[in-house]
């Protein structure tokens, strides 16, 4: 995929009923990249990361976290896709060929654990499903991994970390990240797979069919703002496009 340039600025931003946006000042050059469903978002590996924000009212108990991944270079054992900022609840890195998973604070696994294979320059879709104390892990829409969790009643922070678990250089994953959704609630895989019926099109957060993402979508970045190609000083965040609930 060709890159394009692109500068973000993090701030915060509050906003309770739509069009939250997300925090920290961060005047890295981010690169964007084209991708099927318009922009992704591509981290260096070296020192690039975002600090994200799911706006709600409740806590996130049962939770549904998806997004599409794409493998783009040599990483270390357990480089940083998705880290919870304010505990361990739950990291999701890579290395140069896996997956890993670590969900210390949610009662499950406290050392790293292998979920599944990443192919190089591949693009993947990745879901994660907490409902009560079983997790499971989907790679395209397909069961790869289920966790025991030690309780019902954990928490998933609403600040967390991508493409690293600090604010700069440390644990960098080396990949592109699109279409980043968190649900409240276990988004259903049977009778229907709704993660398969919809991993492959844009959400109207809007909507009151199916997963009801008007009442349960709480989080959703599509990696699209901004002008591609260009530096957007004026841009002030990641954009979620979620109402909050």
């Amino acid at each position: 995929m060709k890159r394009l340039g692109y500068t973000i600025l993090f701030i915060l931003v509050i906003h309770f009923k739509t069009e939250a946006q997300i925090s920290l000042p961060n005047l890295q050059a981010n690169q964007y990249v084209s991708s099927s469903f318009g922009n992704a978002l591509n981290f260096d590996g070296t020192s690039t990361y975002g600090l994200g924000k799911a706006y709600l009212r409740d806590s996130l108990t049962d939770f549904t976290l998806e997004f599409w991944v794409q493998n783009t270079g040599t990483d270390g054992a357990n480089d940083i896709i998705y880290s919870s900022a304010l505990n361990n609840a739950l990291k999701i890195a890579k290395s140069s060929t896996q997956l890993k998973l670590m969900a210390t604070d949610l009662g499950g696994p406290s050392t790293w654990q292998t979920a599944c294979t990443l192919e190089l320059n591949k693009w993947v879709h990745i879901a994660l499903i907490r409902n009560g104390t079983s997790m499971k892990l989907y790679k395209n829409a397909a069961l790869a991994q289920t966790y025991t969790l030690s309780t019902s009643t954990s928490i998933l922070p609403s600040f967390f970390f991508l493409g690293s678990n600090i604010m700069g250089a440390g644990d960098n994953g080396n990949f592109t990240i699109d279409e980043l959704r968190i649900w409240k609630f276990a988004v259903p895989t049977s009778p229907t797979n709704y993660i398969q019926k919809y991993m492959y099109s844009s959400i109207n957060p809007n909507a009151t069919t199916d997963q009801n993402p008007s009442t349960k979508l709480v989080l959703y970045y599509k990696f699209d703002q901004g002008i591609p190609g260009q530096n957007n000083t004026n841009e002030l965040g990641l954009f979620n496009s979620a109402t909050s609930n």
